[in-house]
């Protein structure tokens, strides 16, 4: 029996701020109240895994190295801050893509549940209780794919597709947070 409760969340523009292909660490910026959110989340017993297409891989605008690089940071802001992030799941890929061998299509990006699948095989998780914080019609798909519970952060960058609806329509993660809180013994 899964027993394990958790929140899936995109990286940019839920955590940090979405400045399209982020390679350089030093550009991570943490978006207000996350820090908060994630805190109040863990107190609550949920584990937090952070799920990412990285596309940028596979077109060529930075490498692994350099994805490596802002996930340590990332992870070091966060531990730095009393926060565990439980795991990190990233997609690569993208079919159009002109880099070996990222240049393909698969099953962890999003909109396709392969990263939530694993989270959930490997730290026994219990879809049903769990949820996925995103930005992106994809993430709103990949929380339907899946069987989560979806919260959609509206954005100015990304255009939504209105026939993509959402559990939860939130102005950020601390919003999110607050809703799952809330209705957390419901």
């Amino acid at each position: 029996m899964n027993n394990n409760k958790c929140v899936f969340l995109d990286r940019d523009g839920v955590l940090i701020k979405d400045i399209g292909y982020l390679k350089n660490p030093e550009d991570i910026i943490i978006l207000p109240g996350s820090l908060e959110a994630l805190k109040d989340l863990k107190s609550a017993g949920y584990l937090l895994i952070i799920v990412t297409n990285q596309a940028g891989v596979a077109k060529g605008f930075f490498s692994m190295d350099d994805l490596a690089a802002v996930h340590e940071k990332l992870l070091k802001i966060y531990e730095n801050n009393g926060i565990k992030i439980d795991d990190l799941y990233f997609c690569p890929h993208h079919d159009r893509g002109t880099v070996e061998p990222y240049n393909i299509k698969c099953s962890c990006r999003k909109p396709s549940a392969g990263m939530v699948l694993k989270g959930a095989e490997k730290f026994d998780i219990d879809i049903a209780k769990s949820f996925m914080v995103g930005d992106k019609d994809s993430d709103i798909m990949l929380a339907k794919n899946s069987g989560l519970k979806s919260f959609y952060i509206k954005n100015d960058m990304y255009e939504h597709d209105e026939s993509i609806i959402p559990d939860f329509y939130v102005s950020d993660l601390k919003e999110a947070a607050k809703i799952i809180l809330h209705n957390q013994n419901k």
